[in-house]
This record gives structure tokens, sequence and C-alpha cells, in this order.
């Protein structure tokens, strides 16, 4: 089982989402000067075995490296268009590999294998979207919609898929409490994400995310959040009818239910004030129907123009 949507660990594919929104020291010092942003990001995770109803199954190993472009443009004070690509490669290598050999009452409809212990990837999703800051003070509160779109006809089988390749719609709001005087800072992202059907699957699910930012000096703050991935009406593993030798398991790949919670720490580093750095560590705590995340982490550098 693959996890959905490889690009952005942390927030799925809603980097597009959360990225725009920058660290709150940046933002109270620059906001007149510097309204716009480019972000590149590295990320890596290593993905493991799965934990089912009959007991813990061997997944093998499945790599991800994935660079995420992204970017912001304040068109007035009120709002911003964002929008993000990314570029993603996976290898798996050990148990569990999927070859097209397991079907044969069913055709598949692309017969392309990348689980042959080789990296397989390309550019995934193209997200674009607008956000509305609707409070602004201590309390600032941001409504955004967005739009995902796959950037190529990419394989959907196999451990080392890349994606889904499937439309998504986001639709969430974001919320800032830095409180006068202090040093802290408390972000809250809910997002709920209606997504293209698939063999009558509803597959729309939530995102939620939350941290708590320190600031130990104006330039440098460390922060601790969790993310969770909630898919309400997507399939478990007993849905799939039969010996999955049919469309269902096929597509399992795409029509599970792949949820999570993740936990992590993270730092801001703001070298001048144009350029910023920051990165994450974090674990999965929780997994519903998905590979366990062994280790994940991100590295980003920001321009501010």
């Amino acid at each position: 089982m693959t996890v959905q949507k490889a690009g952005v660990f942390h927030k799925s594919l809603l980097a597009a989402a959360v990225l725009f929104v920058p660290s709150a020291a940046l933002a109270e010092q620059h906001v007149d000067e510097l309204k716009h942003s480019l972000r590149l990001e590295y990320q890596y995770g290593s993905f493991g075995a799965i934990d089912t109803p009959g007991g813990l199954v061997d997944l093998g190993e499945t790599t991800s490296h994935a660079f995420l472009l992204s970017g912001t443009y304040a068109v007035n004070e009120r709002w911003t268009l964002f929008g993000s690509i990314p570029y993603v490669r996976k290898r798996h290598k050990g148990a569990n590999a999927h070859i097209l050999a397991e079907f044969v009452n069913f055709t598949p409809p692309d017969r392309r294998i990348v689980d042959d212990g080789g990296y397989h990837g390309g550019f995934q999703d193209l997200y674009v979207g607008a956000q509305y800051l609707a409070v602004d003070g201590p309390v600032s509160v941001s409504t955004y919609a967005a739009y995902g779109s796959p950037l190529s006809d990419y394989p959907v089988y196999g451990n080392a898929i890349i994606g889904k390749r499937l439309w998504e719609m986001p639709l969430g709001v974001n919320i800032e409490f830095t409180p006068h005087f202090s040093d802290w800072s408390f972000h809250a992202d809910i997002s709920y994400v209606i997504s293209e059907k698939l063999l009558g699957v509803d597959l729309n699910y939530w995102l939620l995310e939350a941290s708590a930012r320190y600031y130990v000096t104006r330039r440098f703050a460390p922060r601790v959040f969790l993310t969770q991935r909630i898919a309400p009406n997507a399939l478990d593993l007993a849905d799939i009818p039969g010996d999955w030798d049919n469309a269902p398991g096929y597509h399992h790949d795409r029509i599970l239910k792949h949820g999570y919670l993740n936990a992590g720490i993270g730092f801001d580093y703001i070298i001048s004030d144009r350029y910023s750095i920051s990165a994450t560590y974090f674990e999965m705590i929780e997994q519903d129907v998905v590979a366990n995340l062994d280790l994940a982490y991100t590295v980003g550098l920001t321009y501010r123009f």
C-alpha cells in the first residue's frame, strides 16, 4: 500500500495551502516591503510495514525523495495567490512488490511496473489557489480555496507510485494567534478536500494541522506540530472484494483510506530580510490503512521579494 500523495508528507499535497504562510516574525517586520515569496523544499520519507486487523504486514521498504517549488503573490492587503509543483522520485525494495502478473481475470489499463527496485518519478500534481485575509490582528483568520490536477499520466499501481492521479479541491481556513507581549505563536489549519471519485468511492477527506512556535530570538523559532488526515468514506482493506484480481484491487492505492496522525518538531530561522530556512522531523503515531512512516524530514529555503 502506498502513501497517498507523497509530494508532501506532513500536510499531504496541501503544501500550497500552508507554505505560503510566512513566519510571524518575518511578516511583522517586513509586511509592507516584502509581500511575495518563492520557496524550494526537499522532503524525504521512508515507509515500511502496515498494521492490519490480522497483524503487522511487511511491505518492504519504499523510499521517497521530493522537491517542492511553491510561491505566493500578494494581490493586495487581503488577497494572496499561491501555487505549488512537486517533483517526486520513489523506489520500492523487498516484500509486497506489485507486479501485473497478479491479474488474470482483470486486464490492467496500464502495464507500467514501478516496483522493480529502481527509482521512478516525475512531476506530480500542480496546485493553484487563492487566500483571503478575513481577520487581521493578534488573531488572524484566512480562508482559502485551491485546485490540484495531475501534470502527467503517471502510473497508479505499485508501492513506488508518486500520486493518485486524481483532481482535488481543498477548501480551508487558517488561524494564527500571536499574543501581545509574548514570544509564542500558535497556528491551526483545517481543510476539507473534495476529490475526484473513482469506482463510485467518495474520496473526500479532512486535513488538520496544529502547531506552536516559540521565538528564542527574533530570528530563530523552534516549533512542534501535529498533522492528521481523515478519509471517512474511503475503503478499508476488507472492502476490496475477493482476491483483488479486479478493478478495486488494481486501484486500491487510490481508493483506500490512507489516514494518519503525525507528530513532529522543527525550526524556522530568518537569515536576512529576504531569506529564511526551515526544517522539520516527524513520525507517524497512528495509521489507518497506510504504510507506516519510519523516517521523514524536510528542509526548505524561502525567498521573499
